[in-house]
Formats: C-alpha cells, sequence, structure tokens
C-alpha cells in the first residue's frame, strides 16, 4: 500500500514534465553525480521501506531537474552506472532513460526512473513510477502511458524503424518477488510529444497471426536469463525458457534456461522469434542438453500436485535429478552362464587339493 501513498507525487510531477531549458541556471553534471551518489544506497538499505521509497523520490528529484542541462545528455555518468543506477542509452537516440529500484522488506521491487529527451537544443524529462501493483495477464496487449508504466531497470535499448515510427526497443530487468524474477522486451515512442509504451511488434513464430505489444519472462529466482541485442547479427538473442521438471509446466516460478537460445532478427518488419541454436553467441559450439543442465541448488521437484501459487511451493537444499516421462525402469542384466561339467570338474579338483594336503600334514607327524 506504501506506493500508493506516493501516487500523488506521480501527477504532481505531470505538470513539471514539459521543462523547457530557457533561462534559468543548471547543476552541473558532476555536482547531479555527486549528489546522486551521497543516497543512492538508501533505496536498497534504509531500515524501513517509508525511508526507501523517500530516498528514491528524493533520486528521482534530483534527476529531473538535473538531466534538464543540455550538457548532461552527453555527459556519461559512469560513477552512477558503476552503482545501482541503470542508464539506457545509444548514440543514435533522441533519448536516455536512468531507472533504479527500491526493495521493499517483503522481497518486492519497486522501479523509479527518469526519460531524458533531447529536442533540439532543449531538454524535456518524463518521470517514471513503478504503479502497477501486478502486471495483468494481457499486460502484452497492452499500451501504457506514464500513469501505468510497467517499472523495469533497463541496461539495453536500440532504436528501431517501423510502419513509419522511430521506436525505440527496451530491455529490462525486474527482480519481482521472492520466488522469481521477470525479464521484459518492451517498446517506447512517443506521440504527440508523451511518451508510450508498447507497440504491435513481437510475433511468437511465423503461424503467430497477430503481434504481441511486449513480452514478459518470468523464471526461477535463482536463475539467469540472457536478452540482450546482438549488434553484429542485428538480432535480439534470448535464454529459451522451459519448466524444470515436466509436473511444474504453466507455473513459470520453476523454469529455468534450457541451453537453447531464441532470437527476434531485426529487418524492418515485424519481430518474428525463430530458434538460434545455429548461431553461437558465446556459449559452447556443442548443443546442450537440457536434461544434463545443473539445476539451481534450491530446486528440487515439487510434490505430486502442485500449487499454482509459488509460495506454496517450497523448495529444499537437496538436489534430485529430473525424471523424464519416456524413462523405462533399468533391465536387470542376466548372469553370465557357467557350463555345469567344468563346475563340477573345479569342485573334484579342489577336493583332491584339500585330501592331498590332509596326506602331506600326516607324513609330517
Amino acid at each position: 500500500m506504501l506506493r500508493f501513498k506516493f501516487l500523488f507525487l506521480l501527477f504532481f510531477a505531470s505538470f513539471l514534465q514539459f521543462n523547457t531549458a530557457l533561462c534559468q541556471d543548471f547543476i552541473a553534471p558532476q555536482t547531479l553525480e555527486k549528489n546522486i551518489l551521497s543516497i543512492n544506497s538508501k533505496p536498497l538499505s534504509a531500515p524501513t521501506d517509508a525511508e526507501r521509497i523517500k530516498a528514491s523520490i528524493e533520486i528521482q528529484d534530483q534527476l529531473l531537474e538535473g538531466l534538464l542541462n543540455p550538457l548532461s545528455f552527453t555527459y556519461p555518468f559512469d560513477s552512477l552506472k558503476f552503482t545501482t543506477i541503470a542508464i539506457a542509452s545509444h548514440k543514435d537516440a533522441d533519448c536516455r532513460i536512468f531507472t533504479y529500484n527500491a526493495i521493499l522488506l517483503n522481497g518486492k521491487f519497486m522501479h523509479f526512473g527518469v526519460i531524458q529527451r533531447k529536442i533540439k537544443k532543449q531538454m524535456r524529462t518524463f518521470i517514471l513510477m513503478d504503479t502497477l501493483e501486478n502486471i495483468a495477464k494481457d499486460a502484452e496487449e497492452e499500451t501504457y502511458t506514464l500513469a501505468k508504466w510497467p517499472g523495469a531497470l533497463y541496461y539495453q535499448l536500440q532504436p528501431y524503424k517501423f510502419d513509419g515510427k522511430n521506436l525505440i526497443l527496451l530491455m529490462g530487468f525486474d527482480g519481482h518477488n521472492n520466488q522469481s524474477n521477470r525479464s521484459f522486451l518492451d517498446v517506447l515512442y512517443f506521440e504527440d510529444g508523451e511518451p508510450l509504451f508498447g507497440y504491435p511488434l513481437f510475433r511468437d513464430g511465423q503461424d503467430d497471426p497477430s503481434a504481441s505489444n511486449r513480452v514478459v519472462f518470468e523464471y526461477h529466482k535463482s536463475s539467469q536469463m540472457v536478452l540482450r541485442y546482438q549488434p553484429e547479427e542485428k538480432v535480439i538473442v534470448m535464454d529459451h525458457l522451459g519448466p524444470a521438471y515436466e509436473k511444474v509446466r504453466g507455473n513459470k516460478a520453476y523454469y529455468i534456461p534450457t541451453g537453447d537460445y531464441d532470437g527476434y532478427p531485426l529487418n524492418g518488419k515485424t519481430l518474428v522469434k525463430k530458434s538460434m541454436t545455429s548461431m553461437n553467441f558465446g556459449q559452447d559450439p556443442k548443443p546442450l542438453d537440457p536434461k544434463t543442465l545443473a539445476l539451481p541448488e534450491d530446486l528440487t521437484p515439487p510434490p505430486d500436485e502442485p500449487s499454482d501459487n509459488p509460495e506454496e511451493i517450497k523448495p529444499t537444499k537437496e538436489t534430485k535429478k529430473s525424471e523424464s516421462k519416456t524413462s523405462k525402469p533399468e533391465e536387470k542384466k542376466p548372469e553370465p552362464k557357467t557350463d555345469s561339467k567344468k563346475k563340477e570338474k573345479k569342485k573334484k579338483s579342489d577336493d583332491d587339493d584339500d585330501d592331498d594336503d590332509d596326506d602331506d600334514d600326516e607324513d609330517n607327524d
């Protein structure tokens, strides 16, 4: 409920979004960077949720004001990149996105950010506040305004021209909750000067008749997912996710990378997903067998009838091998046959040896 106490800041800030760089004193980029570094750990380490959110809003206010300085658009903010603030930018894009998060005491991630956009010689800034408690099931079909930003930590963006529009592809991460992580492949574009998230661009394959506005990936908390744009191949490459065990198919909290890769080639059209197993993105050139993959330590087979609620499925630290549906019981190997006559002859020979030993003992006496 704490996030809703701060919603008024979102609407109040909307009056300040059209921030033009006219006759005003600007904060130097170096000063802005120094000010943020002095408080950037508080959203993660402050003792209470209220203090963490307060520090997050303070950082946001500093960015909203400081990024109005035209000189800040080319300033790298390297010190912030190596702390808790992600900066997604591209040399051909007219905007940058600064995002960071506050981790609440219950393990949930609350995201904050600022879009910095350059319009000729002036700058505009837009506030980003994570207002969605839970992303709707039809989130992949929705277009969101700033008031319903699906929060994420954006680490890469890629300009893409399609359908007569200048789109920006976004790759982001969300720590979600104690059971799972999420990754986002989203689209940012501007309409009448205002930012919008989500555009019908992504198709699940050649047979998929309609395009989704974004792609949401959810997977086990201890797993990591590759999702990035490869400029050499002009393709967005990502891990293929699958259930760790057949019994948990459909329960995304138990999905992990299988060792295969999928990709969205960029060709000026809708992006159609295809298997990238024929390409090497730094992984072992030999194809990986999902059955041989080492599972996270805390990922063990769930009960026979798993609950849809990942909180009710509590994995232990023991690790078991997943069972294949088609596995057969191990057959007993037959014992080698022994020639009965040879066996009998050997036994007789052993008896004769024993008799000879007895005779030797009597002679000694």
